[in-house]
């Protein structure tokens, strides 16, 4: 029982490593599509999706309240995936959404930027001015999406277990490579339980309810244990406090809510 992550630059190879793990280890892959239809499910519109799945945001973007939604939901949608476990997630920032989880191989794929270009002209039949403009373009998206929302760089050694460079190795051997490694002892014994990936989502899905009630101006904390939530902080009224609570029980999963919240009123007293 495990997770693996492939972290990949473009013409690397890393979504054909990825299929073709999967399918030699009977994982379910998960990439785009999947994720989009987590997102979708989770309340986060088709068009939004495109504008900041694998983007670096645009500055008035970075302003949004959607840029913050879009944080939690991938993030929900990421953990609720993986506590499927058996699961090859392609992308999507998930070395860094799983960072510390047990039970999870992190691998990232690169290539030299020649290999690159010459694959892209390949496979797409692409004229080489045209793969090099591509392939600059998603590495700073890349590298945006990463630092954006992880605080996270993709060049970052310490959120990997293994780097393949695949300039001189096949797609086969590749494959073998981290089939090789997902079996490690280290890593198939020691997942962590469903509980604790499924939590992790509720927590997220449940932020960003919150978030919706109150525009992100109010100081809420949450704390997610087996489904039960609980809220502290302050709200501006008793009105966003009851809305807190019932967005959260809305939520299928979170069985109960302690809402604790306190109430600001116009002389700044608490209630």
């Amino acid at each position: 029982m495990a997770i693996i992550t492939i972290s990949r630059q473009a013409g690397s190879l890393g979504d054909e490593i990825g299929r073709e793990t999967a399918q030699a280890l009977s994982y379910d892959y998960i990439e785009k599509v999947q994720i989009s239809e987590s997102l979708s499910r989770l309340g986060f519109s088709l068009s939004d999706i495109d504008k900041f799945d694998e983007k670096k945001p645009s500055v008035w973007q970075s302003l949004s309240i959607q840029k913050e939604l879009f944080a939690h939901f991938i993030r929900a949608a990421i953990y609720e995936l993986a506590a499927k476990r058996n699961v090859v997630i392609v992308g999507r920032g998930g070395q860094a959404i799983l960072r510390g989880i047990a039970g999870a191989l992190h691998v990232r794929v690169i290539a030299p930027h020649h290999t690159r270009v010459r694959r892209l002209m390949e496979q797409r039949s692409y004229k080489e001015n045209d793969a090099q403009r591509i392939i600059r373009q998603r590495d700073r998206d890349s590298t945006g999406y990463l630092s954006t929302y992880f605080d996270a760089d993709s060049d970052d050694s310490n959120l990997y277990d293994l780097v393949i460079n695949t300039r001189a190795l096949t797609l086969k051997k590749c494959v073998e490579i981290v089939a090789c490694a997902v079996q490690q002892d280290e890593i198939q014994m020691s997942s962590p339980p469903s509980t604790l990936l499924l939590d992790l989502a509720l927590k997220h899905k449940a932020q960003a309810a919150i978030l919706k009630v109150t525009g992100g101006g109010e100081l809420v904390n949450l704390e997610m244990d087996e489904g039960v939530a609980s809220l502290s902080g302050l709200v501006e009224s008793s009105a966003a406090k009851n809305d807190c609570g019932k967005a959260l029980m809305e939520i299928p999963g979170i069985k109960s809510v302690r809402n604790e919240l306190g109430v600001r009123s116009e002389n700044g007293r608490i209630f």
